[in-house]
């Protein structure tokens, strides 16, 4: 069912009913935030080593940040409830939280709210079996803005009877893994991860044929791919990351997923110190000026911000599910 339909329906069958008394104090709880824990530290450089058959790096690995801690909600029967924070524990004004039941038969009613300054949203569910269908947080990135999905503080995002309600809070991750059965499913798949994307491809060339142009890279060759940070990313982070990766016929791409959001410089060479050309292609080509590779096209290195899925606006973003697009990127020797 389209989400407008359903957000409309939200409108008539169901609504946001906050209740400030209910989080100042009412019922042993309360709206502080306490002491929170340091931010995890990024930074160094990590190298990665991947073999003909690779085509795939997971550059932050599966292990997520620590998360904030939340002031402490009491389930409300008919409501979900919760708050909304970035990694070091600051609660998000104006996050997006949208649920939609079913009914028997199988219509859908939803209903959503935005969070207020202290992170805090409500809503009173249609009834049904609820589950939830947005959660996106939009930030300032680079020149632009950038829409970002919401990790589920727990991990988990089942349905759930709207009678007995739910407390859920939600946090805006950099980097890491939504969902660990499903990376063990589709570790390729980078809306498993909360970290940027870029997809290198190249051809590789075959001297023994007709048609082997000096652009192609040599097979059995060596190229290496740098992300060196420009400055502190979200949160923070400042690491370098290095990947070698051997030429073959086997492949002729490789996939760099989960990379901690920031800004970046792109430096693509082979392992004999030849500068490649690097040029942007793909669905996400020429679409946005202030994502991607830029400029487009440069050789040796070039500025690379990552660039979301959608940019639909946080009610079209869904939880738990990442938001940034692979940045396709064909390299060439230069000619």
């Amino acid at each position: 069912m389209n989400f407008k339909v359903f957000c409309m329906a939200a409108l008539l069958l169901a609504g946001c009913s906050k209740d400030p008394a209910d989080v100042e104090g009412g019922g042993g709880e309360t709206t502080d935030w306490g002491d929170q824990p340091a931010l995890p530290v990024v930074n160094g450089e990590a190298a990665f080593t991947l073999n003909a058959a690779d085509d795939y790096v997971n550059v932050m690995g599966t292990t997520n940040p620590r998360l904030p801690n939340f002031p402490a909600l009491k389930v409300k029967p008919g409501i979900v409830r919760g708050y909304v924070a970035d990694l070091s524990g600051k609660p998000l004004e104006g996050a997006y939280i949208g649920v939609r039941s079913t009914a028997v038969g199988g219509s859908y009613s939803g209903a959503s709210d935005e969070t207020d300054a202290n992170g805090y949203y409500e809503i009173t569910i249609p009834w049904g079996a609820t589950d939830f269908y947005a959660a996106g947080y939009t930030i300032d990135y680079g020149e632009g803005r950038a829409v970002m999905s919401l990790h589920a503080a727990d991990g988990k995002l089942g349905s759930f009877p709207s009678v007995d309600g739910l407390v859920k809070n939600f946090v805006l991750l950099s980097y890491g893994v939504y969902n660990k059965d499903l990376v063990s499913q589709k570790p390729r798949d980078q809306t498993n991860y909360a970290g940027g994307c870029l997809y290198i491809s190249y051809n590789v060339g075959d001297p023994t044929s007709i048609f082997d142009p000096p652009n192609y890279l040599p097979e059995n060759s060596e190229i290496q791919v740098t992300l060196t940070p420009d400055g502190p990313g979200l949160y923070g982070t400042n690491k370098k990351f290095v990947i070698n990766k051997k030429i073959s016929f086997q492949n002729s791409s490789v996939l760099i997923m989960n990379v901690p959001v920031g800004r970046y410089t792109l430096s693509a060479k082979m392992k004999d110190g030849t500068s490649l050309l690097m040029k942007a292609v793909g669905r996400y080509s020429g679409i946005y000026p202030y994502f991607g590779l830029i400029p487009a096209e440069a050789t040796g290195s070039a500025k690379l911000l990552f660039t979301p899925e959608s940019q639909s606006g946080n009610s079209m973003t869904m939880a738990n599910r990442g938001n940034w697009g692979a940045i396709s990127i064909k390299v060439d020797r230069p000619q």
